[in-house]
């Protein structure tokens, strides 16, 4: 019994040698992760300077309303004025994305798969664009006899994702 207990002592103090000369941090470094590349698209003329924010400034804002699109440039924007924080941020911001889609539909059923096409028919939602087609018509290839239970069982899938997102 003895030895077994000085050889499993042996065997402790060998792995916690190895271990402490053993670190986990890299010995060499070549290069560091916190430079940035100037991106490509951009020249170096158009960059930007961080905002007052990002500097570690305490800097609280409230948001306004989205404007409408601007179809020329697809895009919509909205101004972030300074509620709360440090007097060196920035007194107002302005944040742009792009539009969302002008033409959003409710999706209909699928027909049965007849002459190897299946159709649906969408009606245009309350919501959108009134220069959008009121209804639309999508058709899509089947083969004939095949069950449609995959396409109910996307549509499920679909409307679950959506409940999962908090939609209505």
């Amino acid at each position: 019994m003895k030895h077994y207990h000085r050889q499993l002592l042996s065997m402790c103090t060998g792995m916690l040698a190895l271990a402490s000369s053993m670190s986990m941090l890299p010995h060499l470094a070549y290069g560091t992760t916190e430079v940035q590349e100037t991106p490509l698209a951009l020249p170096v003329a158009e960059q930007t300077q961080p905002t007052t924010a990002s500097q570690g400034l305490s800097c609280r804002y409230g948001k306004n309303p989205w404007t409408e699109c601007d179809t020329k440039t697809n895009t919509r924007s909205r101004t972030l004025t300074l509620k709360k924080g440090d007097p060196a941020c920035d007194q107002t911001r302005t944040i742009q994305k792009k539009c969302k889609k002008a033409c959003r539909y409710e999706k209909g059923s699928w027909s049965e798969c007849a002459t190897g096409q299946m159709t649906r028919a969408d009606k245009l939602k309350a919501t959108s664009d009134p220069s959008c087609e009121a209804t639309r018509v999508i058709k899509k290839n089947c083969k004939p006899g095949k069950s449609k239970d995959k396409t109910a069982k996307e549509q499920r899938k679909n409307k679950d994702k959506g409940a999962r997102k908090g939609r209505a």
